[in-house]
Parts: structure tokens; sequence; C-alpha cells
């Protein structure tokens, strides 16, 4: 008995190493953005207080850097690094400069006893060290101690350089002005994701944001606006307002600690003064800049492009020489952001200044459309030119280049200037082409105030949708671009314009987590992207916001629905999570998902209207909110259509990267899923003429039975549109000679502010038809001025119909 006590014993000693190494955690990689070659390897270098830390000597920056890590190490994890001349074969974090190296390239190698961090320049150094952090626990990013963390680094090996030597985020402050607190925030989330840009847009039609001491007036006015607009821009006429004063500017000691304190994370603040037009600001505090100063200027209380401009006047050019002045010395940046987007010409058309600079200047309409847009370009638009150009040539007196947006391409680019491509990406392509830098930062792609989740749940923002997928997917420069493209796109950027983003919270949400996916762009090669892996080191990251109290959007760990036919297949069911691996459970009776619920395995065909629940799993927990979407499977389901009008605005959303208008079967009006009041993404909107219905036709294959037709319509008078007035049902055996089989006129009752969707339906005796006709009336007219901004058309039109779900039953 004792012998085999002891065999057993001893069967047991050497069964445990084993079952502790199985339950060892396995070497995890969450480096965002991925870098351009690493090597796994086992084992981990644990941190502890018998740890040196080894900087070279004579190499201030390096070690001010190695400090950094030092500092956040015993603040997170109470551990003190104590610094030394070398390692002695003792457990040590080494810094070594290796020359030759890129300026942001860094090595990094990690093994059980040692870690060796090496770089040409400091910026590599700063950027390997941010590659240390992301490697340790995600409490390292907090600020306190976390002493129940795995304080150890997996071993690897690292060799890595960033694709583009422009990298950045542009914070729009104007529209809402941002506490100075956050945008410390802000950058310290550019630098954990080793972007290098600070674009900072300081002043608008809405807000100047900026203290130039020589024009003092630009923030005892133009800081401030009376009111803010309440809601969506188009929801509204006349809109309303929360009557609330909104202002805020920065100081300039608040700007050069902003400056420095980025600098000290390797990041470059570029600031954005617009010209010439989003002027209002500037105009209502010196209104001499006008084309007419006799007009009364106010900061914008709402959104859009704005016909008062900077009027390209002796006095105009020497306020900007004087605000340049000032801003040249807060920012230290090779680069001034001078606008030069989105600027009316209707003030310099009516102005007899204008004109007569036009003359004495010698410019005129194009005749052939320019070699480098290939559009026909006004003298208006040359004067812009010769505006650009000018403050360029100011500018570079002063050793700085600028930055402007792809409209400073209109009427002949400035000698030096760099294009940030916004409006898709022919404006960066073209510039490059005509050996100009350019910086590409597209919608939709990098577009970070568009819709990034389901409309109908998200917080009210400017429109489009941009989901994670698809700003991930964006290649700035393709394989096979031309080669000045190649050469000339320096980088990428992502863009948070805050028309509708009060708060900070509301920023974050916008932002992140979609600005990783422009970092992992902007640095990692092309070739060694992967979406499935990106979104496997996401959930790190997710841990590492939450510990620095950022708010990201979390569609990350939910459901989304989509629905898609092929041509003349049944209407399928879609449903993803971008959380790695989950289970996604679903109902299809409004009851709440479990772990027990149906699994989604695969696209299953809509049946019957359902109401679709579902939800993303792990490990029996479910990962984030229910998604609810109820679904119509009815007869026209998933079927192709044909409609007499053409169709504007469609809403429908399908393809591996979310792209609207994408689904070509259904175009939203078929796909199973009814619009809403939430926004205009759902809808398909058609400009009717008077008297002459919207006929929306559909071939059943069949002779099917058909006694019910639903649809909904829109209704939103200030964006020009009215709910339908009427319906007619025709059936036809042939799909040529047609019966009119019922008719009903419609009424609704309109609330006095808003938007909102009105389903209606009309019933009949059941009838056997193989073609279906749906007849929709016009809601009727509207005045111009009366029920929606006025504008130089007509004044009496027929209203839009936004028709979105046409079921059949």
């Amino acid at each position: 008995m004792k012998k085999s006590i002891s065999l057993l014993l001893l069967s047991l000693l050497m069964i445990t190493p084993s079952c502790q190494k199985s339950k060892e955690v396995a070497n995890e990689y969450n480096i965002v953005p991925k870098p351009n070659q690493i090597i796994p390897r086992e084992g981990r270098f644990k941190l502890s207080n018998k740890v040196s830390l080894i900087v070279p000597p004579h190499a201030p920056e390096v070690k001010e850097i190695a400090n950094g890590l030092a500092q956040q190490l015993e603040l997170t994890a109470g551990i003190s690094l104590k610094e030394a001349e070398s390692a002695d074969g003792k457990p040590a974090i080494c810094f070594v400069i290796e020359e030759g190296m890129p300026k942001e390239g860094y090595k990094l190698s990690v093994t059980s006893d040692l870690i060796t961090l090496s770089a040409s320049q400091p910026n590599g150094f700063f950027y390997g060290v941010q590659t240390i952090f992301q490697l340790l626990p995600p409490a390292v990013y907090g600020k306190q101690t976390d002493k129940k963390a795995n304080w150890s680094v997996p071993a690897v090996e690292i060799e890595d350089a960033p694709r583009f030597v422009y990298r950045g985020l542009m914070l729009d402050v104007c529209r809402h002005y941002v506490p100075i607190d956050y945008i410390y925030k802000f950058i310290d989330q550019l630098a954990m994701n080793k972007m290098n840009t600070f674009h900072w847009h300081l002043t608008d039609d809405q807000g100047w944001r900026i203290e130039i001491k020589k024009y003092p007036k630009l923030t005892e006015i133009g800081s401030k606006r009376e009111k803010t607009l309440i809601d969506y821009y188009f929801v509204n006429y006349p809109q309303v307002f929360d009557g609330e004063e909104h202002g805020g500017y920065y100081t300039q000691e608040q700007i050069k600690d902003v400056v420095a304190y980025a600098a000290s994370k390797y990041i470059n603040v570029i600031p954005e003064i617009e010209m010439p037009g989003h002027a209002l600001a500037a105009l209502a505090s010196y209104p001499e800049l006008s084309c007419d100063p006799t007009q009364t200027y106010k900061v914008s209380p709402t959104w859009g492009v704005f016909e008062q401009v900077f009027c390209p006047s002796e006095t105009t050019f020497k306020f900007f020489e004087g605000v340049m002045d000032e801003v040249v010395e807060l920012f230290p940046s090779e680069y001034i952001h001078i606008g030069g987007d989105e600027c009316p010409k209707t003030a310099w058309k009516n102005s007899a200044f204008c004109q007569q600079l036009i003359r004495q200047l010698g410019l005129k309409d194009d005749v052939t459309p320019s070699k480098v847009d290939g559009v026909k370009h006004s003298k208006e638009d040359k004067l812009q030119s010769y505006f650009v150009t000018r403050m360029e040539k100011y500018l570079n007196g002063k050793g700085r280049n600028i930055i402007g947006w792809d409209e400073i391409l209109e009427g002949g680019l400035a000698p030096n200037a760099t294009v940030m491509s916004w409006r898709g990406v022919e404006g960066g392509l073209n510039a490059a082409k005509a050996g100009h830098n350019a910086i590409m930062t597209p919608m939709p792609y990098a577009y970070l105030d568009f819709y990034q989740e389901d409309p109908a749940i998200a917080p009210t923002t400017i429109g489009g949708y941009t989901t994670l997928k698809k700003t991930y997917s964006y290649n700035p420069v393709p394989d096979d671009a031309d080669e000045l493209v190649k050469k000339h796109v320096i980088g990428m950027q992502g863009n948070i314009w805050r028309e509708y983003m009060k708060t900070s919270d509301r920023t974050d949400y916008q932002a992140f987590p979609r600005a990783m996916a422009i970092a992992e762009t902007g640095w990692t090669l092309d070739a060694n992207k992967d979406w499935k892996n990106f979104c496997e080191r996401m959930v790190a990251v997710f841990e590492r916001l939450e510990i620095m109290d950022t708010k990201p959007c979390r569609n990350f760990f939910e459901v989304n629905v989509n629905t898609h036919a092929d041509e003349n297949g049944p209407l399928m069911v879609l449903l993803e999570s971008f959380y790695p691996n989950a289970e996604i459970r679903y109902t299809t009776d409004g009851s709440e998902p479990s772990t027990t619920s149906t699994l989604y395995e695969q696209p299953f065909v809509l049946e019957g209207n359902i109401d679709l629940k579902a939800a993303a799993f792990k490990d029996g927990k479910m990962l984030g909110k229910v998604t609810h979407k109820p679904l119509y499977g009815n007869l026209l389901a998933g079927k192709p259509f044909t409609v007499n009008y053409k169709m504007g605005w469609t809403g429908d959303i399908f393809d591996e990267n979310d792209v609207m208008g994408a689904d070509k079967t259904t175009f939203g009006l078929t796909n199973g899923k009814r619009g809403n009041g939430a926004s205009y993404n759902p809808w398909s909107s058609f400009a009717i003429t008077e008297g002459k219905d919207l006929e929306f036709t559909v071939n059943l294959n069949q002779p099917t039975q058909v006694s019910k037709v639903v649809f909904g319509s829109l209704f939103n008078p200030a964006m020009r549109m009215l709910p339908a007035g009427g319906v007619a049902i025709e059936v036809s055996a042939d799909g040529k000679e047609y019966t009119q089989i019922a008719e009903k006129a419609l009424q609704h009752d309109y609330p006095e502010t808003g938007r909102i969707a009105f389903t209606d339906s009309i019933e009949f005796e059941p009838t056997q038809a193989t073609f279906l006709k749906v007849k929709i009336k016009s809601g009727g007219t509207l005045r111009n001025g009366v029920n929606f901004e006025k504008n130089n058309g007509p004044e009496v039109i027929p209203a839009e119909l936004w028709i979105d779900e046409i079921e059949a039953y």
C-alpha cells in the first residue's frame, strides 16, 4: 500500500509541472498599429525592482523617453527600475542607439532576461516604448497602482517603421469648443497609436478659437455665438435653437503648453486658419474684411457653407499677415493649414472691387478643362488661387509651407502647396500626379463624424455610414498606382468634424475605435494588414480605452444585421459581429437572446415577418447590447423592381465593407427592413413631377395571391419631403395590361417640428397577380422660404417622396 501511495505521489509530481505550464497565459501581441515585422517567441520578461534601466550616455532625449517608461511603471505597477551602466548578466531594459535606421523606426528584442530597444532617433525610441506599453497589461495606461496585473512582457522580435511619414487626426474645435483638458487626452491617444500629427481646426464660421493679440475682437466677438442649432440641420424649418450662448478659445499660453506637450510625444501640431471661406466669425469681428462692410455679420449658430467670405483686398491680406505672424510663433510646424475649402464665389462675382482685381490680374474663365483636375474653372476660381498663392508666398518667406483642402486645386495650385484630399480620393491623386505632396483623408473612409452603427440607435450626426471595417479597408496607395502617386502621397488622416458633438464623450464615441483603423493604415504596410487579426488585437484596445476613461462606440461587441438577395434569389439575413470568434445567438419572436438561443452559423432565408433580436456571446457571457431589428419577409422581399423615376438618395447598405447603395437588387425598397425617423440612411428618394405618380413595379414570377400592400414614407418639409398623399394598386398577368384593383387617399397628422416616418397600408379583395404595380401619389406641394430654406427656385414645388420598404402580403 505504501509503495502504491509513493508511486501515486511520484506520478502526481511528474504531472504537476505540465499542468502548471498548461495554465500559463499564451503570449499575445495586441499591438496597434500592427508592426511590419514581428516574430513571436516563447517566454516572458518579468518586471521587478531588480530590473535595470540602461540608457546611452549623452542622449538626453532618449533618457527622457526611458524615464517616461520608468515613471509609468512605478505609478501603475509599483516597480522601480534602477539605472545602471550595463546589464552585467542581470535582467535589464536597454536602450541602444543604432545608426542608419529610419527616423521613426525601431527594433525591439524581448527575451526572458533582457529587453533591448534600438533606434537611431528619439522618435524611434518613443514608438518602441509605445509598443512595450501595448505588450504590458492595460493597467499600464492607468493612474494608480495595480498589484494584481501580470507585469511581464512577452518575448518577441520586432523590426518596425511606418509606411507613411504623415499620420494624424484632425479635431474641429470651432463647431463646439473643446475643453483644454480633452486636448491633452486626445494627444495621448494619438501617441498611443503612433500618430505624429495633430491637425487643430481653429477658425470657422461658428467660432474663432485662437487668441490673436493684434486683433482682440477675434476672441472678444468671434469666439462666441448667441445660440446653437438643435437637431440635424435639415430636420426643421425654421430651424430650432437652444438659446444658449456658446463660446471659448485658447489663449496663446495654453497653445504653447499644448504644442510643447505634443512635441514631448513626437506629435506635430498643425493649426488651421481658414481662408478665404468659412469666414463669418472673423467678419463678425472685423466687417472690413468682407466684400460689403456695410453688412452686419454674426458668428453662425448653424452649420453649412456661407456666401459671406473674405474679400481679397489689401486690408484682408494685411490682416492675415498679422494673424500668421503670431501663428508661426506659436506653432513650430513646417506646415500651416489655410483651409481653402467650400468658398462660394457669389460675393466676389457681385463685388466691383473683385471684378476690377480679376481684370487687373488678367484672370479669365477656362476655355478648355484644366490639365490637373479636368474641370473648366471660372475667373473667380482663379482669384481664389491668387489668394492662396499670395498667402503661401508670405508663409514661405517665414520658412513655412501650406496645406489646403483639395479645393485649392481649383484655378491653379499654389507652387509649394500640399493637398489634403477630402472629397473622395481624386483631389489627392490629381495633386500627386502634378508633382505636389498629398495627404489622403477621403470621405467616407476617413470621416469619423459619419454614422458607424445603425442610425436608428445611434446619436444624431451629420449622416453617411462608415463602419470600423470600412475605415480599415482603405488603402491610400494601391499597388498599381502611378509612380508619382506612390512618391507624393505622404500620409493619411482622419477628420473629426464636431457639428453634432457637444461633449467630449460624444467625440470619443465618434473617433474611437475607427481612429485605430486609420492609425494602422498610416503605419502598417497594406500587405501586412489583416482585418481578422486587427479585430483580435482590438479586444485589448478597448480595455486600454476604458482605463484611459475614453468612451468609444461599442458596436464592436454587438451584432450588425444585414439582408441581401442575389438576383432572383431569396432574401437572406446576415448577422455579423466584429468581436473575434464570438457566438451570435438570436431569436425571431422578440424574446431576449441567451446562451441557449439559436446559434447563427450561416445566412438564413427570411421567411415571414420576424422580430429579430441578436447578441454576441463569448464564454457564456453577452458581450454588448442586444440588437433589435424587425424584418418583413413578405411577397416582395429580395425581389428586383423597376420605378418610373430616377432614384436619388438610396440608403441600402451591403457588402463586406458596408457600402451604402451597394445592394443593386433591393436598393433598400425590398430588403425586408423598414425605414425609420432617425436618419435618411434607409430611405430612397424620388423627385416627383406634379400630377405624375411614382410607379413601382415587381415581377412576382408566377400567379400569386395578393391582398395587402404596406409602405413607408417620410415627413420632413425642411428637406422638401412630404409623406404619400395616396396609393393605388394595379395587377397584370403579362406585365403589359394592368388593371387597377384598389385606391386609397392618405392623410397624416403632421408634428409641429421634427422628422417622422409614416407606415401606410391598403387592403383589398385577394387577387391573383403575376405583376404588381404600386402607384404612390405625391404628398402635395411646398412653399419656397416657408416650408424650407429659401433658394432661387420656384415659389412652389412638388414635395419629394422618400420611400422605404414596399411590402405585399
